[in-house]
């Protein structure tokens, strides 16, 4: 059973082949996979923060075309968040929601060829890599 929306809180829709396509390219028990895991249990129950959703930028310098996206920076509390995951607004009988969209590193360094999360969820919406 999803949670209510709320004023704090929308509910979360996970697509289980998805996120374990984008928390599987981490190691089990890493600190990556262990941030994935433990977002999307608090999510899925709890349903997401309003106040983590940052609009994503309709295209961004890399090439990523989001418009309508929202992201949120993992880990939750932390002073640095090397993670992010990216949600789309949807409405499920009548009331709003946000259904995920991919999971990832928000940059990677200089020279590195693996994608974000911004390139995971663009491919997720347009069927390829920026």
């Amino acid at each position: 059973m999803r949670p209510q929306p709320s004023e704090d809180r929308l509910p979360a829709v996970f697509d289980d082949e998805a996120f374990e396509s984008d928390a599987g390219r981490y190691g089990p028990g890493s600190r990556a996979r262990r941030i994935a895991d433990r977002a999307r249990r608090d999510f899925a129950l709890h349903g997401v923060p309003r106040v983590l959703l940052m609009a994503c930028q309709a295209e961004g310098r890399d090439g990523t075309r989001l418009a309508g996206a929202y992201k949120l920076y993992l880990p939750i509390g932390a002073e640095t968040h090397s993670f992010g995951m990216v949600f789309v607004p949807a409405l499920e009988s009548g009331a709003l929601i946000v259904v995920y969209l991919a999971f990832g590193v928000r940059h990677q360094p200089f020279g590195s060829r693996a994608p974000t999360v911004y390139a995971l969820a663009h491919r997720r919406r347009h069927g390829r890599l920026p």
